[in-house]
């Protein structure tokens, strides 16, 4: 007997007995006593009427959900009718609202634990850059630069954090060197500036005193105004990186430069050079190649004895003046390069301890490096070398190519 849940649903128009009989049957069957007729639509019909074949739908029939199937009833001596059956999806629903019910929980509770792990990954993340802020706003608010950040790993946080660890220390050891050339600087000027001050108030006092004492006087105030001059000069070259400006690098043929100071500086002061010099060629800002080799011999001249060459060599892209006077102490050696930094025999000379220390700024930017040695039969040999470059092919050799293609 079929249960409620299944109860057979039947179409019947009235008028076919075979119909009739099973529809009685089928109110036996049914205890209610009564026939729930299933819809009938023209696309039945046309089953019934052999027109197209099968066709399933779902309906819904006093409340329930069905789905129904029409199929065209065949056998001897029908020539039409069809059978509709039709079974309910109550058990199909329920599954789907069960698994709606449960994929709904499930999407809300992904969503909440993917929104709890994004909170915990953006809070490691944002971490380090919330270190790296408080560590640029305490630098912006003391202007302490020795205030590092903690490194952790390598990623692009990391890699942030040693570039602003570079920049403080950077930063840093610009401003101990703006400090210490300021300290330093002042230290150098006090001494002419004193002595410019003395002998004008000397000066004052003209009626005191003999014409060669007032010459003796002006002549000192005139080389302590030298001195100043060249003291500020060379204190604006280091100021504004010896003077490069904006000068770009070119290629340079450092022989033909060296040979053109050494004619400068024997026109400017009389004193005998010997040179051997071997094609150089180098890339750099010529201007700042011509103070460098200057300040070399001009530091030569200041120690060489009247009389004797001054001797200049250039090999292999290092640059060696050699000069013939008392040398350099092992102990100054490392120090003749620094500002300001005169030996004990060096202070009752003329100069201002700047001289070398642009040298070596101007070799530095040019990728070189500096020395000083003393010589085993005296004196002492200051210079540089830089990297060069290979020389570029001359047309000679192409005309010679040429000839003897031709010839051939």
């Amino acid at each position: 007997m079929p249960t409620p849940r299944s109860r057979p649903v039947v179409v019947y128009d009235g008028q076919c007995g075979f119909c009739r009989r099973w529809i009685e049957r089928l109110r036996r069957w049914d205890r209610a006593g009564r026939v729930e007729y299933l819809p009938l639509q023209d696309a039945d019909r046309d089953v019934a009427s052999r027109i197209r074949p099968a066709i399933i739908r779902s309906v819904t029939v006093d409340g329930h959900h069905l789905r129904m199937v029409t199929v065209p009833l065949t056998g001897r001596g029908l020539t039409g009718g069809a059978l509709q059956i039709a079974r309910s999806l109550e058990e199909v629903d329920n599954s789907l609202e069960g698994l709606a019910v449960r994929l709904g929980i499930a999407g809300v509770g992904g969503v909440a634990l993917a929104a709890a792990l994004g909170l915990v990954v953006s809070r490691r993340v944002v971490r380090p850059l919330e270190r790296l802020t408080d560590a640029a706003e305490h630098v912006a608010a003391t202007q302490e630069l020795a205030a590092h950040i903690d490194i952790e790993g390598s990623d692009e946080i990391g890699r942030l954090a040693v570039s602003f660890n570079a920049m403080l220390s950077a930063l840093e050891e610009s401003r101990s060197q703006q400090r210490r050339l300021v300290r330093d600087a002042s230290h150098e000027l006090r001494t002419p500036l004193t002595a410019l001050r003395t002998n004008i108030e000397v000066l004052h006092r003209r009626d005191e005193l003999t014409e060669a004492q007032r010459r003796e006087l002006l002549d000192d105030a005139t080389f302590e105004l030298a001195q100043l001059s060249e003291l500020v000069t060379e204190l604006v070259d280091l100021a504004t990186e010896a003077g490069a400006g904006d000068e770009p690098p070119v290629d340079i043929a450092l022989d033909d430069l060296v040979d053109r100071m050494v004619a400068r500086f024997e026109r400017r002061t009389g004193r005998e050079v010997t040179v051997d010099l071997e094609p150089t060629p180098v890339s750099g800002r010529s201007g700042l190649l011509e103070r460098a080799v200057s300040n070399l011999l001009d530091n030569a001249g200041k120690w060489n004895p009247p009389g004797v060459a001054i001797d200049v060599t250039l090999r292999a892209g290092r640059l060696s003046v050699r000069d013939h006077g008392p040398g350099i102490d092992e102990a100054d050696r490392p120090k003749v390069f620094d500002r300001f930094y005169r030996s004990v025999s060096a202070r009752t000379t003329p100069g201002s301890g700047l001289g070398l220390s642009i040298v070596n700024q101007v070799v530095a930017d040019h990728g070189g490096e500096v020395f000083a040695d003393a010589p085993p039969d005296g004196g002492a040999v200051v210079g540089f070398s830089l990297p060069t470059r290979a020389p570029e092919p001359t047309d000679a050799g192409n005309g010679a190519d040429a000839l003897e293609t031709s010839g051939a």
